[in-house]
């Protein structure tokens, strides 16, 4: 987190216009900026012993999938099952969002507890994916699709390097795109920095892509972005409730799309993205070439 550099951005002061915590008569103090991220803009702020977190959106941000009202209604249940932070306000209009601080700390997997966290990771997963919540569902196979066309339509460079990939995985994305699955509220950003342990309990944050769709996704972004080797994800598999080569290799066919949705993202979402300036999309690259290339054991 770093000082807000003085003058505060226009969205923020608009927020702070319409929103006012406790008795309304004072605004908010700004303690911090949270590093950006690739969909929002965040800002620590604080008032009356109380801190809060304001979400703004960046540029695209709907075009990128961020709806707010459908993240509110996701939040408010997520709050309500001890998942996620109350939310204290919210303006789809403007894409503006404010819950409550969560103090805590980013997940760690790794040294003798990593098993217990690893259940714990699943029992939060099965707690999430058990709700039922009447909102658009997305599928990631159809959604790697719609990223494949803008890339193909609006950026030949970008184009040509997502080209390579989609032929890379064709044959992985075409048994998905044809497989079932039973459609549950998933998260679909579960990296480590969006999962929060607090006092042994376990909480998301940032919910801007939560939808409907296969529960095997989060499960996929689990095992990639925490590093999870083979005795890991079967360990992970085996305490979600579900083991065997079938769901072996069902997550392998996640864990590549997963991989595969994250170099069109970037692609998409910085035009003439490499690498070298996105290290993020070069590590995304790296761990689909490892997955094609050792199959469900890499």
């Amino acid at each position: 987190m770093n000082k807000l550099q003085h003058p505060r951005p226009r969205g923020l002061v608009e927020l702070l216009d319409e929103w006012r915590p406790g008795d309304g008569d004072t605004l908010p103090e700004v303690e911090a900026v949270f590093s950006a991220g690739h969909s929002n803009r965040s800002f620590l702020l604080r008032h009356a012993g109380r801190r809060y977190v304001a979400r703004l959106p960046v540029k695209h941000a709907v075009r990128l999938g961020v709806d707010r009202l459908v993240e509110r209604r996701v939040l408010e249940r997520a709050a309500r099952i001890a998942l996620g932070p109350e939310v204290v306000y919210c303006n789809p209009a403007r894409g503006t969002l404010v819950t409550v601080y969560l103090e805590a700390r980013p997940l760690r997997v790794e040294g003798l507890a990593a098993g217990d966290t690893i259940d714990r990771l699943a029992a939060a997963l099965q707690l999430l994916h058990r709700q039922k919540l009447d909102v658009p569902e997305v599928n990631i196979s159809e959604r790697i699709r719609s990223y494949a066309r803008d890339l193909q339509s609006g950026d030949a460079r970008g184009w040509l390097r997502a080209r390579r990939w989609l032929a890379a995985a064709r044959h992985v994305l075409e048994q998905y795109r044809f497989a079932r699955y039973r459609s549950v509220l998933c998260h679909n950003d579960l990296n480590p920095q969006n999962v929060l342990d607090s006092d042994g309990e376990l909480r998301f944050i940032d919910w801007e892509y939560a939808a409907r769709g296969d529960a095997f996704f989060d499960l996929a972004t689990l095992a990639e972005e925490c590093g999870f080797d083979t005795l890991d994800r079967e360990r992970l598999l085996l305490a979600y409730g579900t083991i065997g080569d079938a769901a072996i290799e069902r997550l392998f066919r996640a864990r590549v799309l997963y991989r595969l949705l994250g170099v069109l993202w970037y692609l998409r979402r910085y035009r003439g993205a490499s690498p070298r300036r996105h290290p993020a999309l070069g590590r995304h690259e790296q761990g689909l070439a490892a997955l094609l290339a050792q199959g469900p054991e890499s």
